[in-house]
């Protein structure tokens, strides 16, 4: 069984070599990478028991019943019981160990870890299964950082839930909550992304407002210093769509499709050909009109209008999909293929939707996160799950959840904090239907 990524991972994760016990701050720039080296010095432990034995699929069910339990079952005093619904909806997004989704009826449901808030249920209780987001409401989108998470409800306004020490809830204060908090009193909010430690959002017009940490100049407002507890403008121009953030950075579009990025830069992740942090928003010079970016906290891809992928920043585990593990400075072409429609970014794996619905994921895979069936590194862009086709995916730390076309939400990989929703905390290398809890 491969632990070598794995345990790369948790060094880096723990901000730490073996002679060197105790992990940096946060302020002090140790959130480069994953941003899970927390606000007090401690550290997220992603590479928990079932991550460290990267589990092999085990349902959650126990040997007493005398057949295996099907999906949104428990084995119970030797019978199996239902722990849930089958979880389907509209759209799905992942922090780095929890997950939510917004059901057909518009109701938020989030599971997995939940040590900050960051499930928005009302309380610190992690959760195995999917669970109603506290105070009701219509929503239209939700975002998920590495312990927060912001959503638009449908109308407009917009809200935030979770860790809060740097101001990224955008609320006017740095106290945590477990329950969504509206931000301000506008209701013309469009889009919501979250990074690490950080937030930022678009509202009608295109107007581009961030808050939250800014050691990497991750807020854009041309500093590196001080956090901003409520959202700030970004610039003056208008038309910005697409923002995607990750660690400590962002990307967007703006204009016709001209790709901006910012933020810290030290894996070459912005695509601006150097590893220079930029303050602001600065565009990645190439004639091509962009569609779509995948920020993971140390590389990038992006897809074109006209289907093509191409990805930068680091390569360690071949998430650049290129073949190899040469890093970039700029966007390289993965592969030759022009039906691309998005890409989702984890800390070192990718994933990416073709135009049919087929999903391809590659790069670090000791966690089963590509969703393979088995715990191989991939270099190049993999089919998952043949027999099915997706309309959208989403990529945490360690793990990946996907949207069926018919609306069945899938998950993958470190299962440890509950973050697959499928009752259980154990890893799967191959997509596992998630689950709700009996409803709201």
């Amino acid at each position: 069984m491969k632990t070598t990524a794995l345990l790369g991972v948790a060094a880096l994760i723990a901000g730490c070599e073996a002679s060197s016990p105790s992990p940096l701050p946060v302020d002090a720039g140790a959130d480069v990478g994953p941003d899970v080296v927390l606000d007090a010095g401690e550290t997220l432990d992603v590479l928990d028991a079932a991550l460290d034995e990267a589990a092999p699929d085990v349902a959650p069910a126990d040997a007493a019943c005398s057949t295996a339990c099907g999906e949104c079952e428990a084995c119970r005093g030797g019978r199996c019981e239902s722990i849930g619904a089958a979880a389907s909806g509209r759209f799905v997004t992942t922090g780095w160990s929890h997950s939510l989704t917004i059901d057909g009826a518009r109701r938020l449901w989030a599971w997995g870890d939940n040590g900050t808030g960051q499930l928005g249920v009302g309380d610190l209780l992690s959760r195995r299964v999917g669970t109603p987001v506290s105070g009701g409401g219509e929503w239209r989108l939700v975002a998920a950082g590495s312990r927060h998470s912001c959503g638009i409800r449908t109308d407009g306004s917009l809200w935030c839930w979770g860790v809060n020490v740097h101001g990224q809830l955008g609320v006017g204060d740095t106290l945590d909550r477990n329950a969504p908090t509206r931000v301000g009193d506008a209701s013309d909010w469009t889009e919501v992304t979250c990074g690490g430690l950080h937030t930022c959002a678009t509202r009608e017009g295109g107007t581009l407002w961030c808050w939250g940490a800014n050691p990497a100049g991750q807020l854009g407002l041309g500093d590196a210093t001080g956090d901003r507890s409520t959202p700030q403008r970004v610039g003056t121009e208008l038309g910005w769509r697409g923002i995607a953030a990750k660690g400590r950075f962002n990307c967007g579009m703006l204009g016709a499709g001209s790709l901006w990025c910012w933020g810290d830069n030290s894996d070459g992740q912005l695509g601006v050909g150097d590893r220079t942090d930029r303050r602001a928003p600065t565009p990645i010079a190439s004639a091509r009109v962009w569609a779509a970016v995948g920020p993971s906290p140390l590389h990038a891809c992006a897809v074109t209008s006209a289907g093509e992928l191409f990805c930068w920043g680091s390569n360690d585990y071949g998430q650049l999909g290129t073949g190899g593990r040469t890093p970039s400075l700029t966007p390289v072409r993965s592969g030759s293929d022009s039906d691309w429609i998005s890409v989702a970014s984890g800390f070192q794996h990718t994933c990416g939707l073709r135009r049919d619905g087929r999903l391809r994921c590659w790069g670090d895979g000791a966690a089963g996160q590509l969703g393979t069936g088995d715990l191989t590194l991939r270099e190049v862009p993999t089919l998952v799950m043949s027999e099915a086709t997706f309309t959208s995916v989403a990529a945490g730390i360690g793990h990946t959840c996907a949207l069926e076309t018919a609306g069945r939400v899938r998950c993958w990989g470190d299962g440890g904090r509950g973050q697959l929703g499928d009752g259980g905390n154990r890893a799967r290398s191959s997509p596992t239907g998630s689950c709700l809890a009996a409803g709201p």
